[in-house]
């Protein structure tokens, strides 16, 4: 099977849809399949195409302008319509909107979208919601990261999902003062929050693994080392405080308890409906590995009309 997945951005760049794609791109290749990763070229230090763990990245550059960008997108993946000619199933992550033109042009081609969360400085916008819903009904199967994207979108996915993470590593000692963050530093994320319970319990040394336009305020509660490798930190702390699912499952896979916070209703719900408030994550957590997520990939697309 050729898997073709579209995503905005790639591995090495830092984030949580793009250590999903990849992660999940390696386990579909360990299972014998083909995958190759069409994306954008963040960095002109990388090159338009390279193979790396088995994958194939193709990547292109576009002008950042909004419209009159979509149209470039449009005419670089016709470029590279062998691609999706190639393929047996295309896999779009969040980004329905670069394929719309194509899943006309291709209107037999079995496509599936990933809808990894919401636009968070405005998640319930018009031309957000738009987006989502059409992806929906134009995809032939539906991933959703998290069960509260259901209720905003008011939609059905076919699956479910969180996120998986690697290995459960136990017995490690910690230190029960200290607590890790990882994430975006923005208003957003409830990070505000966050700095509010540190204002009353402030016996708690903090290190903040990301960066974003709250960091001067972080500052005065710990030591911020921007967008970085949080499992050194992971392996210390006894608890975590995470931005989102893969950083709450690798912080469980290293031991640490989770403080959840949220900005908004919709992000108390985004906690509040996922396995990670539940009496069982624990177990939960080890049971989800990227090879099971893989699994759950592959029976999407054989069992998905």
């Amino acid at each position: 099977m050729n898997i073709l997945f579209l995503t905005r951005l790639y591995h090495p760049h830092i984030g949580g849809v793009e250590k999903h794609v990849f992660e999940v791109a390696k386990s579909l290749e360990r299972k014998g399949k083909s995958v190759t990763i069409l994306t954008e070229k963040f960095d002109s230090k990388l090159k338009d195409q390279e193979t790396t763990k088995g994958i194939k990245v193709v990547r292109f550059s576009y002008p950042h302008i909004k419209f009159f960008g979509l149209i470039f997108i449009w005419l670089e993946i016709f470029k590279n319509r062998k691609l999706i000619q190639d393929a047996d199933v295309v896999h779009i992550h969040d980004v329905f909107i670069w394929y719309l033109p194509f899943r006309f042009l291709f209107p037999r081609k079995p496509v599936f979208t990933t809808i990894h969360g919401l636009e968070w400085d405005n998640p319930l916008s018009r031309s957000g919601v738009w987006q989502k819903r059409l992806a929906v009904r134009l995809s032939t199967g539906t991933v959703g990261v998290g069960k509260f994207l259901e209720k905003y979108l008011k939609i059905k996915f076919n699956k479910i999902i969180y996120g998986a993470t690697i290995l459960i590593h136990n017995n490690i000692v910690k230190d029960k003062n200290e607590i890790v963050y990882v994430g975006r530093l923005e208003k957003n994320t409830g990070l505000l929050k966050f700095l509010e319970w540190l204002d009353r319990n402030s016996k708690y040394e903090v290190d903040f693994c990301g960066d974003g336009r709250l960091r001067k305020e972080c500052e005065q509660y710990g030591k911020v080392h921007g967008f970085t490798d949080p499992i050194p930190f992971f392996k210390k702390a006894k608890y975590c405080v995470p931005g989102g699912y893969l950083a709450a499952f690798e912080a469980k896979a290293y031991g640490c308890e989770l403080k959840l916070f949220g900005n908004s209703k919709i992000k108390e719900d985004y906690w509040k409906m996922s396995p990670f408030t539940g009496p069982e994550v624990k177990k939960w957590v080890k049971s989800q590995t990227w090879d099971n997520l893989a699994n759950e990939y592959l029976d999407l697309y054989y069992n998905t009309k």
